[in-house]
């Protein structure tokens, strides 16, 4: 990860339902470079999801239609604002925030898992690119393995991805 990298998260971190055009606009990176970093860090797994933030002081209490929240990774079930969240979404953000700078600084290395054999990837990955995909292997056998193995999809999916372009145009 570098400089921009960095740029794009914390620029998310302010509000993840942000265009990749307003990003673009507020960091001073170009549109289709913002675009290909935040795939790039999804593809690898840094980035799992952009997830909502709720503001759970706009709940009315009195009434009878609360929505239950259940979280399943940590099976804690909510059921009333207090119980909820006890920091405001602006805390939420900092402690975000806070955590982005302390953690994730330039030419930090993501751990990458081989699309093919789910092994560690050691230096630089081989990189299959289609579509607008990427996948990432730990060696060329392993490359070509996928791309045997998947060959298929690989074309289908291009083949849309096509069409689609040629639609945009």
């Amino acid at each position: 990860m570098d400089e921009t990298d960095i740029a794009i998260i914390k620029s998310l971190l302010t509000d993840g339902r942000k265009s990749f055009r307003q990003i673009s606009r507020e960091t001073k990176i170009t549109t289709p470079t913002v675009k290909a970093r935040f795939e790039r860090m999804v593809n690898v797994g840094f980035i799992k999801g952009v997830l909502p933030v709720f503001d759970y002081s706009r709940i009315d209490d009195k009434g009878e239609n609360l929505i239950q929240i259940q979280n399943t990774k940590q099976g804690i079930k909510k059921e009333t604002e207090g119980n909820i969240l006890n920091n405001s979404t602006k805390d939420f953000h900092k402690m975000e925030l806070d955590k982005i700078q302390e953690k994730v600084t330039s030419g930090l290395a993501i751990n990458l898992e081989c699309d093919f054999c789910e092994g560690p990837i050691f230096n630089k990955p081989k990189v299959l690119k289609f579509a607008d995909i990427e996948r990432f292997f730990c060696c060329s056998s392993c490359k070509s393995g996928y791309g045997e193995k998947y060959k298929g999809r690989i074309e289908s999916i291009k083949k849309r991805y096509e069409g689609r372009s040629e639609l945009e145009i």
